[in-house]
């Protein structure tokens, strides 16, 4: 016998889908918009509605990428974020070699350098995004979705990089200027470079597959790809999430010219809102090499509409499901979790010069030495974050 649904339940959800339409029409007359300002965003702009889009849509988590291997030793996560980084340097290496193609690695990708500020850029960054609850990229998606706990995340992430910013200074003189970008072609010749990068995926594939198991994941039972479909099912599994992930990084990548990143954007964003309130951020290092204060400086950078797409694209996914709702913190610790762990993703990204998206997935399919050992030290971080969670915010 049919189950029988309330017609207030069916209007709401038949409310929200309309909502996504709407949402759907103002997003590409945004895009209008935005060309007549900056040209070099609406690229941008569109593929973070996508990038949105897919995290909402697969319930993809990189901070649980890390976090759920010591909190509750799964590793759905974690595998399926090691398929997105060889999926995604398949893509950037195939983009590297494309006959008359100009995006190259060396220049163009997330190539970084690579010392004691990365170790301890990853410590705090995987410390805060297990404590704030997600990292940037789930921030932004969650936002999307309802959560209010984020926003006090992301709220924190423009206290951070505004701090951050401000003392890079101390950090380039630390480290910074004494590190060495390491890009492994150049050191270990392409065929042995290539080899040991993707060598090194299995090996982690491997251990991930021991560690966790196979355990379900509650965003997917079937765990199966099916594009063709994919903009009709409510949920994607992992596998889904990571394939849509890398190639939308890479298509990125081939079009733009750029590997997706989000921190420097809100970090644009972070030194507009200091120049409103009557800071001067044209002195500290991160924006010492502008010129003026003014919004067509700060909000002239095209990854942050990037940002700000994601949000969008969460949101459309989850009207579009019928499943946007506010949902507010439990208490007064996951608001001030959710501050200081934002504050502490901030803070780190301007170390590293990026986060989980810019400096470990696109940094690694960059093939630079940076993405791993800002990904490795993650972890350490990431329990140590697990264990504050247990011992202080889980009643």
């Amino acid at each position: 016998m049919a189950e029988v649904i309330p017609v207030s339940i069916k209007s709401k959800k038949s409310m929200q889908v309309h909502i996504s339409v709407v949402i759907a029409v103002l997003f590409i007359f945004a895009a209008f918009l935005l060309s007549g300002f900056n040209q070099n965003a609406v690229l941008p702009y569109f593929f973070g509605f996508f990038f949105g889009f897919t995290l909402q849509r697969s319930r993809f988590c990189f901070a649980g990428c890390f976090r759920d291997i010591f909190l509750i030793r799964n590793t759905s996560l974690t595998r399926a974020l090691l398929l997105a980084v060889a999926l995604t340097s398949a893509g950037f290496i195939a983009v590297n070699f494309l006959p008359g193609g100009l995006q190259k690695l060396e220049s163009a990708g997330k190539i970084f350098p690579v010392g004691v500020h990365t170790v301890a850029g990853g410590l705090i960054f995987g410390f805060g995004m297990v404590i704030a609850g997600s990292c940037v990229s789930g921030c932004l998606s969650r936002m999307g979705e309802g959560y209010i706990m984020q926003w006090y995340t992301f709220a924190g992430l423009l206290a951070g990089s505004a701090l951050g910013a401000w003392n890079l200074g101390w950090w380039h003189e630390f480290s910074i200027r004494q590190s060495a970008a390491v890009f492994l072609p150049y050191v270990l010749g392409w065929p042995a470079a290539v080899l040991l990068h993707f060598l090194l995926i299995v090996f982690f594939y491997l251990l991930a597959l021991r560690l966790g198991g196979e355990v379900n994941n509650i965003g997917s039972p079937k765990r199966k790809i099916n594009i063709a479909h994919a903009l009709f099912t409510k949920k994607w599994s992992y596998t889904t999430g990571a394939v849509m992930l890398a190639a939308g990084n890479t298509l990125l990548f081939r079009f733009w010219g750029h590997p997706w990143s989000i921190t420097s954007g809100l970090t644009n964003l972070s030194g507009w809102v200091s120049c409103r309130v009557g800071l001067s951020p044209l002195s500290w290092a991160y924006f010492s090499w502008l010129s003026r204060c003014g919004s067509e400086t700060f909000l002239y950078h095209p990854i942050l509409y990037l940002a700000l797409a994601m949000v969008v694209g969460s949101l459309f996914s989850s009207l579009l499901n019928s499943e946007f709702r506010l949902r507010r913190p439990k208490n007064t610790r996951y608001i001030l979790s959710a501050l200081i762990g934002g504050l502490l993703m901030g803070y780190s990204s301007r170390i590293v010069l990026g986060c989980n998206i810019g400096a470990f997935l696109s940094g690694t399919s960059s093939l630079s030495l940076h993405g791993w050992v800002f990904g490795l030290s993650l972890l350490p971080g990431a329990a140590l974050g697990g264990k504050f969670l247990i011992r202080y915010l889980i009643d």
